[in-house]
Protein backbone atom coordinates (compact mmCIF):
# COMPACT_ATOMS: atom_id res chain seq x y z
CA UNK A 1 0.00 0.00 0.00
CA UNK A 2 1.38 3.35 -0.95
CA UNK A 3 0.78 6.96 -0.32
CA UNK A 4 -1.47 7.26 -2.54
CA UNK A 5 -3.08 3.91 -1.78
CA UNK A 6 -3.22 5.24 1.79
CA UNK A 7 -5.08 8.45 0.39
CA UNK A 8 -7.59 6.51 -1.22
CA UNK A 9 -8.01 4.52 1.79
CA UNK A 10 -9.15 7.82 3.85
CA UNK A 11 -10.92 8.79 0.66
CA UNK A 12 -13.31 5.74 1.03
CA UNK A 13 -13.70 5.96 4.29
CA UNK A 14 -14.80 9.24 3.60
CA UNK A 15 -17.11 8.59 1.36
CA UNK A 16 -18.77 5.38 3.49
CA UNK A 17 -19.00 7.98 6.51
CA UNK A 18 -21.15 10.74 4.06
CA UNK A 19 -23.29 7.77 2.43
CA UNK A 20 -24.40 5.91 5.81
CA UNK A 21 -25.15 9.37 7.31
CA UNK A 22 -27.92 10.02 4.30
CA UNK A 23 -29.13 6.46 4.95
CA UNK A 24 -28.75 6.58 8.76
CA UNK A 25 -29.93 10.28 9.99
CA UNK A 26 -29.84 8.35 14.20
CA UNK A 27 -26.01 7.91 13.18
CA UNK A 28 -25.25 11.82 12.71
CA UNK A 29 -23.71 13.39 15.92
CA UNK A 30 -21.18 10.35 16.58
CA UNK A 31 -20.28 10.12 12.24
CA UNK A 32 -19.89 14.16 12.15
CA UNK A 33 -17.96 13.60 15.34
CA UNK A 34 -15.93 10.98 13.09
CA UNK A 35 -15.64 12.78 9.81
CA UNK A 36 -13.50 15.25 11.49
CA UNK A 37 -11.52 12.62 13.08
CA UNK A 38 -10.61 11.13 10.13
CA UNK A 39 -9.46 14.62 8.23
CA UNK A 40 -7.33 14.73 10.68
CA UNK A 41 -5.91 11.20 10.68
CA UNK A 42 -5.60 12.08 6.93
CA UNK A 43 -3.77 15.26 7.08
CA UNK A 44 -1.48 13.95 9.30
CA UNK A 45 -0.96 11.09 7.33
CA UNK A 46 0.75 12.63 5.32
CA UNK A 47 3.08 13.62 7.10
CA UNK A 48 3.63 10.64 9.08
CA UNK A 49 7.57 9.90 9.23
CA UNK A 50 7.77 6.01 9.86
CA UNK A 51 11.57 5.12 10.68
CA UNK A 52 13.42 2.10 8.39
CA UNK A 53 12.05 -1.49 9.48
CA UNK A 54 15.05 -3.62 9.99
CA UNK A 55 13.83 -7.21 8.59
CA UNK A 56 15.75 -9.15 5.81
CA UNK A 57 12.85 -10.69 3.43
CA UNK A 58 13.97 -14.49 4.80
CA UNK A 59 13.14 -13.41 8.33
CA UNK A 60 9.44 -12.12 6.92
CA UNK A 61 9.16 -15.66 4.52
CA UNK A 62 10.20 -17.94 7.90
CA UNK A 63 7.80 -16.26 9.63
CA UNK A 64 4.91 -16.28 7.33
CA UNK A 65 5.16 -19.91 7.11
CA UNK A 66 5.80 -20.87 10.64
CA UNK A 67 2.73 -18.22 11.31
CA UNK A 68 4.03 -15.47 13.54
CA UNK A 69 3.08 -12.00 13.14
CA UNK A 70 6.10 -10.07 11.31
CA UNK A 71 5.83 -7.48 13.92
CA UNK A 72 4.61 -7.30 17.82
CA UNK A 73 2.87 -4.34 18.36
CA UNK A 74 5.02 -3.05 21.19
CA UNK A 75 7.42 -3.25 18.20
CA UNK A 76 5.54 -0.98 15.79
CA UNK A 77 7.67 1.84 14.90
CA UNK A 78 5.79 5.45 15.38
CA UNK A 79 6.41 9.16 14.65
CA UNK A 80 6.13 10.34 18.09
CA UNK A 81 6.05 13.65 17.20
CA UNK A 82 3.47 13.62 14.60
CA UNK A 83 1.17 11.19 16.98
CA UNK A 84 1.41 13.98 19.78
CA UNK A 85 0.13 16.43 17.18
CA UNK A 86 -2.67 14.59 16.25
CA UNK A 87 -3.75 13.30 19.92
CA UNK A 88 -3.59 17.25 20.81
CA UNK A 89 -5.64 17.97 17.42
CA UNK A 90 -7.89 15.31 18.64
CA UNK A 91 -8.66 16.30 21.92
CA UNK A 92 -9.40 19.93 20.27
CA UNK A 93 -11.92 18.57 18.19
CA UNK A 94 -13.51 16.63 20.97
CA UNK A 95 -13.50 19.93 23.42
CA UNK A 96 -15.45 21.44 20.66
CA UNK A 97 -17.42 18.95 18.81
CA UNK A 98 -18.55 16.34 21.39
CA UNK A 99 -20.37 17.48 24.25
CA UNK A 100 -19.37 13.57 25.69
CA UNK A 101 -15.98 14.24 25.25
CA UNK A 102 -15.48 17.78 25.58
CA UNK A 103 -14.45 17.43 29.32
CA UNK A 104 -11.82 14.73 28.53
CA UNK A 105 -10.49 16.71 25.52
CA UNK A 106 -10.42 20.17 27.74
CA UNK A 107 -8.29 18.27 30.69
CA UNK A 108 -6.21 16.56 28.30
CA UNK A 109 -5.24 19.40 26.52
CA UNK A 110 -4.26 22.09 29.48
CA UNK A 111 -2.09 18.68 31.23
CA UNK A 112 -0.74 18.17 27.39
CA UNK A 113 0.29 22.18 27.68
CA UNK A 114 1.17 22.05 31.04
CA UNK A 115 3.55 19.16 30.63
CA UNK A 116 1.94 17.02 33.12
CA UNK A 117 0.81 14.15 30.69
CA UNK A 118 3.75 11.32 30.51
CA UNK A 119 2.42 11.36 26.59
CA UNK A 120 5.66 8.84 25.66
CA UNK A 121 4.26 6.33 28.32
CA UNK A 122 0.31 6.71 27.26
CA UNK A 123 2.05 5.76 23.80
CA UNK A 124 4.05 2.70 24.60
CA UNK A 125 0.95 1.90 26.97
CA UNK A 126 -1.06 1.60 24.03
CA UNK A 127 0.91 -0.13 21.54
CA UNK A 128 1.79 -3.03 24.07
CA UNK A 129 -2.20 -2.68 25.38
CA UNK A 130 -1.00 -2.54 28.89
CA UNK A 131 -4.28 -1.67 30.59
CA UNK A 132 -3.22 -1.44 34.06
CA UNK A 133 -0.70 1.67 33.01
CA UNK A 134 -3.12 3.14 30.85
CA UNK A 135 -5.95 3.13 33.81
CA UNK A 136 -3.04 4.48 36.22
CA UNK A 137 -2.43 7.20 33.67
CA UNK A 138 -6.22 7.98 33.23
CA UNK A 139 -6.50 7.64 37.47
CA UNK A 140 -3.75 10.27 37.26
CA UNK A 141 -5.26 12.78 34.69
CA UNK A 142 -8.72 12.24 36.41
CA UNK A 143 -10.28 11.29 32.47
CA UNK A 144 -12.17 7.84 31.98
CA UNK A 145 -9.70 5.31 30.59
CA UNK A 146 -12.15 4.23 27.52
CA UNK A 147 -11.62 7.75 25.87
CA UNK A 148 -7.60 8.01 26.86
CA UNK A 149 -7.31 4.77 25.33
CA UNK A 150 -9.33 5.86 22.50
CA UNK A 151 -8.16 9.19 21.39
CA UNK A 152 -4.53 7.79 21.89
CA UNK A 153 -5.19 4.62 19.57
CA UNK A 154 -6.91 7.44 17.26
CA UNK A 155 -3.74 9.02 17.63
CA UNK A 156 -1.55 6.28 16.76
CA UNK A 157 -3.24 5.12 13.63
CA UNK A 158 -1.54 7.17 11.01
CA UNK A 159 1.87 5.73 11.62
CA UNK A 160 0.34 2.08 12.44
CA UNK A 161 -1.22 2.49 8.78
CA UNK A 162 2.10 3.48 7.67
CA UNK A 163 3.87 0.65 8.88
CA UNK A 164 1.26 -2.09 8.04
CA UNK A 165 1.67 -0.96 4.39
CA UNK A 166 5.34 -0.67 4.26
CA UNK A 167 5.44 -4.13 5.57
CA UNK A 168 2.76 -5.73 3.81
CA UNK A 169 4.25 -4.32 0.71
CA UNK A 170 7.95 -6.35 1.42
CA UNK A 171 6.49 -9.90 2.34
CA UNK A 172 4.41 -12.02 0.50
CA UNK A 173 0.86 -12.81 2.56
CA UNK A 174 -1.40 -14.32 -0.07
CA UNK A 175 -0.64 -17.45 1.65
CA UNK A 176 -1.31 -16.68 5.26
CA UNK A 177 -4.23 -19.04 6.66
CA UNK A 178 -4.39 -18.15 10.36
CA UNK A 179 -6.80 -15.54 11.90
CA UNK A 180 -5.05 -13.38 13.21
CA UNK A 181 -3.45 -10.27 11.22
CA UNK A 182 -0.13 -11.10 9.52
CA UNK A 183 1.16 -7.97 10.61
CA UNK A 184 0.66 -7.42 13.58
CA UNK A 185 -1.26 -10.52 15.24
CA UNK A 186 -4.48 -8.22 15.73
CA UNK A 187 -7.71 -10.09 15.84
CA UNK A 188 -10.58 -8.86 13.08
CA UNK A 189 -12.64 -5.82 13.96
CA UNK A 190 -14.95 -6.83 11.67
CA UNK A 191 -14.98 -8.90 8.38
CA UNK A 192 -16.50 -8.38 5.03
CA UNK A 193 -17.85 -10.53 2.17
CA UNK A 194 -16.40 -9.54 -0.68
CA UNK A 195 -16.58 -11.00 -4.64
CA UNK A 196 -18.85 -13.64 -6.46
CA UNK A 197 -17.60 -16.26 -4.18
CA UNK A 198 -17.67 -14.04 -0.78
CA UNK A 199 -14.80 -14.54 0.43
CA UNK A 200 -14.32 -13.36 3.89
CA UNK A 201 -11.68 -10.29 4.44
CA UNK A 202 -11.25 -8.88 7.99
CA UNK A 203 -9.94 -5.89 8.96
CA UNK A 204 -7.44 -5.67 11.71
CA UNK A 205 -8.38 -4.22 15.24
CA UNK A 206 -4.95 -2.89 15.83
CA UNK A 207 -3.03 -2.18 12.85
CA UNK A 208 -5.80 -1.28 9.85
CA UNK A 209 -4.48 -3.96 7.57
CA UNK A 210 -6.66 -6.72 5.44
CA UNK A 211 -6.32 -9.98 5.08
CA UNK A 212 -8.65 -13.38 4.71
CA UNK A 213 -10.48 -15.34 6.96
CA UNK A 214 -11.27 -19.04 6.78
CA UNK A 215 -14.76 -18.82 5.16
CA UNK A 216 -16.23 -21.39 7.81
CA UNK A 217 -14.49 -20.97 11.15
CA UNK A 218 -14.78 -18.79 14.17
CA UNK A 219 -12.12 -16.64 14.00
CA UNK A 220 -11.40 -16.49 17.60
CA UNK A 221 -11.10 -20.02 18.56
CA UNK A 222 -10.68 -21.89 15.40
CA UNK A 223 -14.08 -23.79 16.16
CA UNK A 224 -14.58 -25.56 12.34
CA UNK A 225 -18.02 -27.49 14.02
CA UNK A 226 -20.73 -26.18 11.96
CA UNK A 227 -23.59 -26.86 15.14
CA UNK A 228 -21.37 -24.34 16.56
CA UNK A 229 -21.52 -21.78 14.38
CA UNK A 230 -24.23 -19.73 12.79
CA UNK A 231 -25.54 -15.98 11.99
CA UNK A 232 -28.24 -13.65 12.72
CA UNK A 233 -29.14 -10.22 11.31
CA UNK A 234 -31.77 -7.22 12.19
CA UNK A 235 -34.67 -7.47 10.62
CA UNK A 236 -34.57 -5.10 7.04
CA UNK A 237 -30.85 -5.05 7.48
CA UNK A 238 -29.34 -7.99 4.60
CA UNK A 239 -25.93 -5.45 4.59
CA UNK A 240 -25.08 -7.28 7.91
CA UNK A 241 -24.58 -10.54 9.91
CA UNK A 242 -23.24 -10.94 13.25
CA UNK A 243 -21.52 -14.55 12.88
CA UNK A 244 -21.61 -16.33 16.42
CA UNK A 245 -19.52 -19.48 17.83
CA UNK A 246 -21.25 -21.20 20.41
CA UNK A 247 -18.11 -22.85 21.43
CA UNK A 248 -16.25 -19.58 22.55
CA UNK A 249 -19.02 -17.31 22.50
CA UNK A 250 -17.55 -15.02 19.94
CA UNK A 251 -18.62 -13.26 17.70
CA UNK A 252 -17.76 -11.07 14.93
CA UNK A 253 -19.90 -8.28 12.79
CA UNK A 254 -19.94 -9.17 8.70
CA UNK A 255 -20.93 -6.77 6.03
CA UNK A 256 -22.04 -8.59 2.58
CA UNK A 257 -20.40 -6.08 -0.17
CA UNK A 258 -22.53 -7.56 -2.41
CA UNK A 259 -25.47 -6.14 -0.94
CA UNK A 260 -23.46 -2.53 -0.65
CA UNK A 261 -21.08 -0.66 1.06
CA UNK A 262 -17.16 -1.47 0.60
CA UNK A 263 -14.40 -3.36 1.84
CA UNK A 264 -12.03 -0.13 2.30
CA UNK A 265 -14.66 1.84 4.35
CA UNK A 266 -15.21 -1.19 6.91
CA UNK A 267 -13.86 0.86 10.18
CA UNK A 268 -17.06 3.00 9.62
CA UNK A 269 -19.49 0.58 9.26
CA UNK A 270 -17.98 -0.86 12.40
CA UNK A 271 -18.91 2.43 14.17
CA UNK A 272 -22.30 2.40 12.82
CA UNK A 273 -23.49 -1.12 13.80
CA UNK A 274 -23.32 -0.96 17.45
CA UNK A 275 -26.87 -1.97 17.61
CA UNK A 276 -25.50 -5.44 16.41
CA UNK A 277 -22.59 -5.53 19.23
CA UNK A 278 -25.52 -4.72 21.79
CA UNK A 279 -27.90 -7.28 20.24
CA UNK A 280 -25.24 -9.63 20.60
CA UNK A 281 -24.17 -8.51 23.74
CA UNK A 282 -27.59 -8.93 25.38
CA UNK A 283 -27.56 -12.70 23.71
CA UNK A 284 -24.41 -13.33 26.01
CA UNK A 285 -21.74 -13.38 23.26
CA UNK A 286 -18.72 -11.14 23.57
CA UNK A 287 -16.51 -8.73 21.22
CA UNK A 288 -13.10 -10.41 21.45
CA UNK A 289 -11.52 -7.16 19.76
CA UNK A 290 -11.65 -3.74 19.97
CA UNK A 291 -13.95 -1.06 18.45
CA UNK A 292 -13.05 1.19 15.86
CA UNK A 293 -12.48 4.22 18.23
CA UNK A 294 -10.35 2.00 20.41
CA UNK A 295 -12.39 1.26 23.07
Amino acid sequence: MTAKDLDDLYQRMSDRLNQIKRQRSEHDEILSFYAKVLTAQHEAQQETVIPEIDLQEDRFKLKIEEGFPLIERENFPVDRDGTERLFKKLCQISLDENPVLAAAGKTLLETMDSGKTEFAQLIGAVLKNDTEVIESIAKDLEVDTPILQALAKLSLQPSLLATAAAVAQRAALDDWKHEYCPVCGGLPAMAALVGEEGKRQALCSFCGHFWELTRMSCPYCNNTKQEDLRYFYAEGEALYRVHICEKCKGYLKVMDTREGGDLKGLAVDDLATGHLDLLAEEEGYQRKAPRVLGI
